[in-house]
């Protein structure tokens, strides 16, 4: 109802310029009865599309067309907010998504760097347990040559003092 009423107010207030600017045009000379069949035509273009809009639009009492305004616009408020919040989870999804990538890299790379140390340390370890054998193998050798000194000695106790 009031685009309609702000309709009619716009085309009267275009038809009142036409009017005084058909009044101003010296050089047309248009007489006042041709001003007045002109004013007549056009307001009845006027009378024809006010009644065509008015049959467009679909009647309702004016309390409810309001309310269903006023409706209207708080659903297309919601939906606008919705749509806000929508593309505010899409990024924040998208930025979770790049952080867990970065996060997948780096915890394979940590995870190799774990693998080396791992293969590192067991190579030392292995190095240390080849060292201990080698060098109970040389006890062992260092024993059985000093074992027959060993024997002589218990058996002569004071020979060599």
């Amino acid at each position: 109802m009031a685009d309609l009423n702000e309709l009619e107010q716009r085309m009267t207030a275009a038809l009142a310029r036409i009017s005084a600017t058909i009044d101003l045009l010296p050089a047309q000379k248009i007489a006042r009865a041709d001003q007045s069949a002109l004013i007549a035509d056009l307001q009845a273009q006027l009378d024809l599309e006010r009644l065509t809009l008015r049959q467009s639009v679909p009647s309702l009492p004016s309390g409810e067309d309001q309310n269903t305004a006023a409706e209207a616009t708080g659903l297309q408020a919601r939906l606008d907010e919705a749509e806000l919040e929508n593309r505010r989870l899409h990024a924040a999804v998208s930025g979770l998504r790049q952080d867990l990538r970065l996060m997948e890299e780096q915890a394979d790379s940590h995870l190799a760097q774990a693998h080396r140390a791992t293969a590192t340390l067991q190579a030392d370890f292995d190095a240390l347990i080849q060292a201990r054998e080698n060098e109970t193998a040389e006890i062992a050798k260092i024993l059985a040559a000093l074992a027959p000194l060993i024997d002589a000695e218990e058996a002569h106790p004071n020979a060599g003092s």
